[in-house]
């Protein structure tokens, strides 16, 4: 297994050095246009019969080697002035690959002007009779071949020209992913200071009141619930039903704090707890609910979380009791809100998924404030419409 695989290596690093750019463009073109050259001129003698046809076919191999040869010399010219802008290269199909193709052209008389037998190329070995050329054949086949060459080389720079094009937006594309990811992890992090205040501030209210095995145990399902969330941080897009179950967590913290006034609801369709989304993204959404419900009223506050799969869309609501203001939308903002927290959702899902999402805030018939985010097929994710 060894010499194979050295072998291999070898024959790798020959091609390497041979075609040092766009190797496999520059092998199948050259080979693909002298191999179809090959065949056309061939095929003439299923029309017309020839003479020593075993020794023509072997000449005629031969000529297609020396073609392949010539026209790798002009790939060389043309790698080495590609860093020198298209006027270089097209210099080098004229002048330089008028030459060639004369000199494949003398070749080829040099090589047919003979009525060799099979196998014998001592021929070739003799002095060259320059009087005996058939001039008037040789310029066209001069014409021929600098056509041919020509032809190969404005395809190979064609071709080469769109795959660079396209590796250049390939790597683009990455950069983009790369900076959208980027920006994506710093939202990410910063929903984790915002929690730790707003936890923090529970468990200072519960220490003021005195309320220390309360605190305690509060402090205890904090660690759990942060352990649960920074052990998971390595995943920016997570389950419906995880993020569900880290919710849950935190509105257990929240409910001890209020444990006459905070009551929740689950209402997850089961097709939906599959779907993939941001972590934390509805943490937010809860964390306003408890703080603008709670503060100032006089009756229990009601949190309802749903899920739902609406054709190629997942639309997750946050409900509670009251109303909210809606302010005037601001251009490019598909919902309109203020505040760290819904500022950072409308961030993370611009990141995200671009235009194909949205954060929604509305207020229902029956007293309820509806914050909803629309989040399409995870496939989506960094692309725009």
């Amino acid at each position: 297994m060894q010499p194979a695989q050295n072998a291999e290596r070898r024959t790798l690093s020959l091609f390497s050095r041979l075609f040092p750019v766009n190797r496999d463009l520059a092998i199948k073109s050259i080979f693909g246009i002298w191999s179809a050259y090959f065949l056309f001129v061939s095929s003439r003698i299923l029309y017309v019969p020839e003479m020593n046809a075993d020794a023509l076919f072997l000449q005629r191999i031969l000529m297609t080697i020396i073609c392949i040869t010539f026209t790798w010399m002009l790939y060389r010219l043309l790698i080495a002035v590609r860093c020198k802008g298209m006027g270089a290269a097209i210099f080098m199909l004229s002048l330089p690959t008028m030459i060639l193709a004369n000199l494949i052209a003398l070749i080829d008389q040099i090589v047919f002007d003979h009525d060799a037998r099979l196998f014998d190329f001592s021929y070739l070995l003799e002095p060259v009779d320059f009087a005996s050329f058939d001039w008037t054949y040789v310029l066209d086949e001069a014409f021929t071949r600098y056509f041919i060459l020509v032809s190969w080389g404005a395809l190979y720079l064609a071709l080469s020209h769109s795959k660079n094009v396209q590796r250049m937006m390939e790597h683009s594309r990455q950069l983009e992913r790369v900076n959208r990811a980027s920006e994506l992890r710093a939202l990410r992090y910063q929903l984790n200071p915002h929690f730790v205040f707003n936890a923090l501030n529970s468990v200072s209210s519960l220490i003021i009141d005195r309320q220390n095995e309360q605190a305690e145990k509060l402090v205890d399902d904090l660690a759990d619930y942060m352990r649960a969330v920074l052990t998971g941080g390595a995943q920016d897009m997570i389950t419906v039903e995880q993020e569900i179950a880290q919710q849950v967590r935190y509105l257990e913290i929240e409910r001890m704090r209020f444990p006459q006034w905070l009551h929740y609801f689950v209402d997850i369709e089961p097709a939906a707890n599959g779907w993939s989304i941001p972590a934390l993204i509805i943490q937010p959404l809860i964390e306003n609910a408890i703080k603008f419900g709670v503060s100032g009223a006089d009756q229990p506050l009601n949190i309802i979380i749903s899920a739902r799969i609406e054709g190629d869309r997942l639309r997750i609501s946050v409900a509670n009791d009251g109303r909210v203001e809606i302010p005037p939308a601001q251009p490019h903002d598909r919902a309109a809100g203020t505040g760290t927290g819904l500022t950072n959702i409308q961030s993370r899902l611009r990141a995200l998924y671009g235009q194909n999402a949205s954060l929604l805030l509305a207020n229902s018939k029956d007293g309820m404030a509806i914050a909803t985010i629309i989040l399409p097929d995870p496939s989506l994710i960094f692309q725009d419409i």
